[in-house]
């Protein structure tokens, strides 16, 4: 149900906790939306009907997301008792994750940077060591992870 979790990486195990967070809660919100619509509506509303069911499936998401949260917290919460894992920070906390166009974006920004900097310069550097430090993101963010080898 949830996605494969690299044990080793304490940041994982908190950006996984916060995405999982944040998604269960952006449903949350769309289903107060929803439900918000709906009670505006008269029953006979051609919407209504249609809303509800929207209710339904968004509701049963939601459901659903409350159990990818409890697996993922029943395997950290293991791996912490275990001393195999510190997760020390509460959720709200972790930095929610980049995603791979966020990082795209700002690596080319970082590779104009670097050609327009004057050679030899603290511009040079510093763009540099932005150009470096997106690789190494985004290198981390879409390597395979060892659930991900196809047989």
């Amino acid at each position: 149900m949830t996605e494969s979790v690299d044990s080793s990486s304490p940041l994982e195990h908190a950006a996984n906790l916060r995405k999982t967070s944040d998604a269960f809660l952006a449903k949350l919100d769309r289903l107060h939306e929803l439900e918000g619509r709906k009670r505006e509506l008269a029953p006979e509303h051609p919407e209504f009907v249609r809303l509800a069911r929207e209710v339904e499936d968004t509701a049963r998401s939601l459901l659903y997301s409350g159990g990818q949260q409890v697996e993922l917290a029943e395997q950290v919460h293991h791996d912490v008792k275990a001393g195999e894992l510190p997760v020390n920070q509460p959720i709200r906390e972790t930095p929610p994750r980049r995603d791979a166009v966020a990082i795209l974006a700002e690596w080319r920004a970082a590779e104009r940077a670097l050609v327009a900097a004057p050679l030899d310069s603290d511009e040079e550097r510093r763009a540099q060591a932005d150009v470096t430090r997106f690789r190494e993101e985004y290198r981390r963010i879409t390597a395979p992870t060892p659930g991900d080898a196809k047989d």
